[in-house]
């Protein structure tokens, strides 16, 4: 049996002019990278509310959801809902961090939502559940359930290696390397790291079984199943370092970010392993009708969809894969007006 389990969706309306404004102020003021904080990644879906319907409809034993935003509602909300929590950056963020726009420091910090339970699932609005999901396949007695399987941080080019991505991965590694020996993590554990049920992505581990310290971890765009105490335990771990990269308005170069709390779960063995499930799909021109196809076939039990089209083509393929959702899931949710 588990304590009650909450869902944290964060959302940010990039249309809204408000929030466009004080952005571009703060931008200004400052030496930002553009690409990692480009609009882009604030294209409008229009398709919130098939990640409530899918929730309520495939995740019916989630105790609540806690929406947390900058200020923007979507319009289909219905804020009477007993089991809906909005919480805004200034209800949780200490001051001196706001305003954010950079997700990093936004999610670090949900330690601090006074009304989050201890056991959660933290989604984005990118990833949707198409299938029946059980409680347990998050968390048993309490234990979150994860996947332990490492990959190493392989930069291609120039621009990878001094890229925010690069860097923030790094930051993870040389905190997680700071305070763990990988050796002695997985000579306490072995049945977690060498799980048979990983299938392929065990020949990962038993490649990386050498090296002395951790290279990486693979990290599936999934939703991820975190206790509300752990990251709690990393600020005390490290304030300066979290305090830091909480600091940072966009996304900067000592940034640390929510797969922090993931890589200390695993290498504390406070966890059951299980073999992470899920599709992430990069949705083109050449895909987007077998991909909403797929969503209405149910094929996968969540989807993440990102994209990389043009703005004039973006239309069509949110058209395609919104009328796919609408398909499953036809009916409003309690969360709807």
């Amino acid at each position: 049996m588990n304590d009650q389990i909450d869902i944290i969706i964060p959302w940010v309306d990039g249309s809204d002019t408000e929030w466009q404004e004080e952005k571009k102020r703060y931008m200004d003021a400052c030496s930002v990278d553009h690409q990692a904080n480009s609009a882009v990644r604030y294209q409008n879906w229009d398709n919130l509310q098939y990640l409530f319907r899918g929730i309520e409809k495939f995740m019916p034993w989630f105790h609540k959801v806690i929406f947390v935003t900058w200020g923007h509602i979507p319009g289909f909300l219905d804020l009477q809902n007993p089991k809906l929590k909005v919480v805004r950056h200034q209800d949780y963020i200490p001051a001196e961090y706001l305003p954010t726009f950079n997700s990093n420091t936004i999610e670090m910090n949900y330690h601090r939502i006074s009304e989050l339970s201890e056991n959660f699932i933290l989604f984005n609005d990118d990833v949707f559940p198409l299938q029946p999901i059980k409680e347990t396949y998050y968390f048993k007695n309490n234990k979150v359930c994860e996947q332990a399987v490492e990959s190493p941080i392989m930069p291609v080019n120039i621009g990878d290696i001094s890229g925010w991505s690069c860097t923030m991965k790094a930051n993870n590694l040389l905190f997680i390397n700071r305070h763990f020996k990988k050796r002695e993590v997985q000579k306490k554990n072995p049945g977690k790291w060498f799980y048979p049920g990983y299938g392929e992505l065990l020949k990962r581990n038993l490649g990386l079984h050498y090296w002395y310290n951790f290279v990486g971890f693979h990290d599936p765009h999934m939703p991820v199943a975190l206790k509300k105490s752990t990251l709690a335990h990393l600020w005390e771990v490290e304030p300066h370092t979290l305090d830091t990269a909480s600091r940072n308005r966009f996304r900067g170069q000592t940034d640390v970010s929510q797969y922090l709390i993931r890589y200390w779960q695993l290498c504390t063995g406070n966890f059951v392993p299980r073999k992470t499930l899920g599709k992430s799909v990069l949705v083109t021109m050449d895909n987007y009708k077998k991909t909403a196809e797929k969503i209405r076939r149910q094929e996968w039990q969540i989807i993440s969809i990102n994209e990389d089209v043009t703005s004039e083509e973006f239309e069509t393929v949110k058209a395609e894969i919104n009328q796919a959702f609408a398909y499953l899931l036809p009916e409003k949710s309690s969360f709807e007006v």
